[in-house]
């Protein structure tokens, strides 16, 4: 079902295609996708040759002027509007919002119709996939500058879930199971002694979760790791959610089969994600069990939920129990490893959807100065994947920006004024040009830069 569509033009105007005195769209098609697939035909086989990708188009019925008696002057606007091309069309659903640049092939005009409304055929032609922009940023900071923090008692990061032991009946969790849902907390396991187990049981075609809602702000950008140690009875439901992370207007789930649980684990798993939010918001936290097999009851555990700031890389091992609090001490200097993307090193992962249309995402790179012939690489473990380069100084207030969106190839060094020289002649030859980020889980590390911010786009054939 369709929440909203709206469009965006060159001068970032918006145009809102849910306004029923303006501009509605309805019988709304072409949002999948379509591939021109050559084959070779070997008697009873069949191979083969190339697949590729169809340009995409929104087809609609627009109606223009619903609930107005200005019908003409609104379809002015329309065409005051369009002579700004190119268009981003913002497409917002249940699942989130996501964008995809595009041209207009054709809107009709034909006479007013009874009740003064015009309806009319409208055809974009996408230029891109759908994509989110996500954005990163990398700023050295010196030991003298700041307010640091050490949390006492501990070098070890502190877990940001309250309550993690499920102690003093469930303090700081929320249940919200369905009528026919249960719950029960578990003596701990000679494994881990200090931790109750809390079991989440669900009849047929029903959810049990419990929420930790704590007040938890997070900022656009942060990497989160999160921990928890799950197990099921026999579970023929492992490829359905278990945990949701929510921050701002977004979530995320995460299965069963994510953590490579399946219908025969019965022990317990310890199950890791790691992941860069979206947006600023207030985290919150889901444990599920849902059931959506025909079994009359079902059970999930849990146990030991643990959420720390950084990369996976840097969760102990052993837990830290504890609730949030601003329990720690001030000191007059910066680690340098409290910030995202600590020395340049970003951890990216990547869930871009191509259906074998694509191999990586597109990314802008904007280098602050003062540096020297700044690189960066991107990494699958210690192998270099991709990697680029510019023998190039950069002074103090310029800026090298390099992109490998298709619409906006650019190697630009920008100065203060906002004079652009090109430095495509400057690109170290022995690096292997403008990079994409592949899908899945890969290092980006900087190298002789100072500040640094990149945009990736986070691309869906079809959503």
């Amino acid at each position: 079902m369709i929440r909203k569509i709206s469009i965006l033009n060159e001068k970032g105007d918006l145009l809102d295609f849910s306004d029923r005195e303006k501009f509605l769209l309805y019988d709304v098609s072409g949002l999948g996708v379509e591939f021109d697939n050559k084959v070779d035909i070997f008697n009873a086989s069949v191979l083969m040759n190339s697949q590729n990708l169809k340009l995409g188009q929104l087809k609609a019925k627009l109606l223009v002027g619903q609930n107005s008696v200005n019908g003409y002057e609104i379809f002015s606007e329309m065409f005051r509007f369009l002579n700004s091309p190119p268009y981003t069309v913002i497409y917002e659903t249940d699942t989130g919002v996501f964008y995809r640049d595009c041209v207009l092939n054709k809107l009709t005009k034909s006479d007013m119709k009874k009740g003064r409304v015009f309806i009319e055929d409208i055809i974009f032609d996408f230029l891109t996939p759908f994509y989110k922009e996500i954005s990163e940023t990398y700023k050295p900071n010196s030991d003298t500058e700041g307010d640091g923090k050490i949390y006492a008692g501990d070098s070890k990061p502190r877990n940001l879930i309250a309550n993690p032991n499920f102690l003093n009946n469930m303090e700081s969790w929320d249940n919200t199971s369905d009528p026919e849902g249960t719950y029960q907390l578990q003596a701990p396991a000679s494994d881990k002694p200090n931790s109750n187990i809390l079991k989440l049981t669900s009849s047929n075609n029903k959810l049990s979760s419990f929420i930790n809602a704590w007040g938890l702000k997070v900022r656009k950008g942060d990497r989160l790791s999160f921990r928890v140690d799950i197990k099921t009875d026999n579970n023929p439901d492992y490829d359905r959610p278990v945990i949701r992370v929510g921050y701002g207007t977004g979530e995320k789930n995460y299965k069963y089969s994510d953590f490579g649980i399946t219908a025969s684990s019965s022990g317990f798993k310890t199950a890791t994600i790691s992941f860069v939010v979206p947006e600023d918001g207030v985290f919150q936290l889901y444990l599920i069990n849902q059931n959506w097999s025909t079994l009359s009851a079902m059970s999930t555990y849990f146990r030991e939920p643990m959420l720390t700031r950084g990369d996976v890389s840097d969760m102990p091992s052993d837990f830290y129990s504890g609730k949030p609090s601003n329990n720690y001490y001030a000191y007059p200097f910066v680690y340098e490893s409290d910030y995202n993307g600590k020395s340049g090193v970003f951890q990216i992962e990547n869930n871009s959807v191509y259906i074998g249309s694509a191999k990586g995402s597109p990314v802008e790179i904007t280098v602050h100065g003062p540096c020297t012939n700044p690189y960066w690489e991107i990494l699958d473990g210690s192998k270099v994947l991709q990697s680029d380069g510019y023998n190039v100084d950069v002074p103090d207030g310029y800026k090298l920006v390099v992109s490998s969106i298709v619409q906006n190839q650019r190697m630009k060094l920008i100065a203060p004024d906002g004079t652009i020289s090109d430095v495509y002649q400057q690109q170290d030859l022995s690096r292997s040009n403008l990079i994409a980020i592949p899908e899945g889980y890969v290092t980006l590390a900087f190298h002789n830069v100072g500040d640094v911010s990149f945009v990736y786009r986070e691309e869906y054939i079809t959503v």
